[in-house]
């Protein structure tokens, strides 16, 4: 169903624009997505997701200017270094410097409730969105740039970036500005630490690494011993 649900999601948009708009290298499997797109269940939803940013002053606010898709700030590379875990695979890598607490972009996906009947259990792409109102974000079919972000287990000694959850702005047709706050989940580059250690932020030609989690993992090793 939930299949069924985001190819005629994604017919909806331009066809031609978005053969302009999909990024090199970006598997030819996957559906690019500009934006999220929404199951039916997780459409009734979408409303809670419209939020003053006073009720959450620490999140950050992000521009339409830097949701722009493509992403201009990274760039998708296939991995060749044989010791890579994810060699032969895609990552995502700055195609700028990133400097610290720098928003780099959204996650963007398909939205789906956490229920089972609207979940994909083996997806590897699944993304918790909203606890509160049971929303995730899977882009195990279509998404951004986001998806091809590595966990740094195996690459390197910590991640350098992680993940935020902030406000975009979007487009309204019932608030007077005809803009609202919707929140979003994204990837940041950490920030420089109390210590000061990670003040160079990413370098351009680094890999973008974030932190799956413990629970990512083990979820892992159970569809593999089951």
């Amino acid at each position: 169903m939930a299949v069924a649900l985001l190819q005629s999601d994604v017919q909806a948009q331009d066809a031609s624009d978005l053969a302009e708009k999909i990024p090199e290298n970006w598997p030819t499997d996957i559906i690019y997505l500009s934006d999220l797109t929404y199951t039916d269940a997780a459409r009734e939803l979408q409303p809670r997701l419209s939020r003053s940013p006073n009720d959450t002053g620490s999140w950050t606010k992000i521009s339409p200017a830097l949701t722009q898709s493509p992403c201009s700030r990274v760039k998708i590379v296939t991995i060749t270094d044989p010791m890579h875990p994810a060699c032969g695979q895609r990552g995502l890598f700055a195609a700028e410097h990133l400097i610290p607490d720098a928003f780099i972009l959204p996650y963007v996906g398909q939205v789906h409730c956490n229920s089972l009947s609207d979940t994909d259990p083996h997806s590897d792409y699944d993304l918790s969105l909203d606890r509160e109102i049971g929303l995730s974000v899977d882009s195990a079919r279509a998404g951004n740039e986001a998806r091809c972000a590595n966990d740094y287990r195996g690459i390197a000694e910590r991640a350098n970036a992680e993940w935020r959850d902030c406000y975009v702005q979007v487009p309204s047709t019932k608030r007077a500005d005809g803009k609202r706050w919707e929140r979003r989940v994204g990837i940041f580059v950490l920030s420089a630490g109390k210590a000061g250690k990670r003040t160079a932020g990413i370098k351009a030609g680094e890999e973008i690494l974030v932190n799956y989690g413990k629970g990512f993992w083990e979820g892992r090793k159970i569809l593999v011993s089951a």
